[in-house]
């Protein structure tokens, strides 16, 4: 799949216009509340701000203009973030599996020896334990895999019914 295949045309355009009015939102909210503010703080003696309004329409220009401006360059954004992350992330996970090796090991050797009834096949004639890769019992001698008397499938020796037809074994 190329780039263009995943991004359409159509958004190409919308990601441009949004990189062009985001900062023009900006600026106009910018210039509003700049001199709503210049007029606020230059009042002399009991004035009244004659530009005080300027801060209600600044506002909405400036949250306007800062989420297009995010929709516009978010992805730029995105990925220098990720350039910034990855190599951070990487040495984590690298000493962290460095460290933690020997410690999954115990863990792994300690979950081993202590179900060794996992690792063996119950022979379904004598219930003689066999090792996991038997064919035969060691027991009596018999088959370990189930033969379903239906349709004649065989089925792995634990099966309580047929995976082929279903019928109990």
């Amino acid at each position: 799949m190329g780039k263009k295949e995943f991004i359409p045309e159509q958004h190409i355009k919308t990601r441009s216009l949004f990189r062009v009015l985001g900062p023009l939102f900006v600026i106009v909210g910018a210039a509003c509340m700049l001199v709503a503010f210049i007029d606020f703080f230059t009042l002399q003696g009991f004035e009244e701000p004659k530009y005080f309004w300027l801060f209600f329409v600044g506002m909405p220009f400036l949250f306007i203009g800062f989420s297009l401006s995010s929709l516009g360059y978010g992805a730029t954004v995105a990925k220098y973030q990720s350039r910034e992350y990855a190599p951070v992330a990487k040495d984590t996970f690298n000493y962290l599996a460095k460290e933690t090796t020997t410690g999954v090991k115990e863990i792994a050797n300690a979950v081993q020896q202590e179900s060794p009834s996992k690792l063996a096949i119950t022979c379904h004639s004598c219930h003689h334990e066999n090792v996991m890769n038997a064919k035969f019992c060691n027991g009596c001698g018999d088959k370990l895999a189930q033969v379903c008397r239906s349709c004649q499938q065989e089925n792995i020796p634990s099966a309580r019914f047929c995976n082929h037809c279903g019928t109990t074994l």
